[in-house]
């Protein structure tokens, strides 16, 4: 079952990612405070961001479908985190209007 969902996880978040960086992923951005997050952030930055972001994490998660074991967890795990942390402080900073 873990195999499965990783496969899961792996094709949504590249064809998300791609359908973000393209343009033709703007409804995945819907949702939360939406007048708010326009007003103060560049839409298109954040998508691009957001699809790059889908991208690294979907590549992550492919690549650890090769490894198995412990520590193979955790770099997968301290990954994610240094991805999550960099989307975060990019869309922060750079991101902004």
């Amino acid at each position: 079952m873990g195999e499965t969902l990783d496969i899961f996880i792996t094709v949504v978040s590249l064809v998300v990612g791609v359908m973000l960086l393209t343009g033709h992923g703007d409804f995945f951005m819907k949702g939360g405070n939406a007048d708010l997050r326009k007003k103060l952030y560049d839409e298109e930055k954040l998508q691009r961001a957001s699809g790059i972001g889908l991208l690294c994490y979907g590549a992550v998660t492919g690549i650890n479908m090769l490894f198995q074991g412990f520590i193979a967890s955790i770099i997968y795990f301290v990954v994610i985190l240094v991805i999550s942390a960099v989307l975060i402080w990019y869309i922060r900073t750079r991101c902004r209007k």
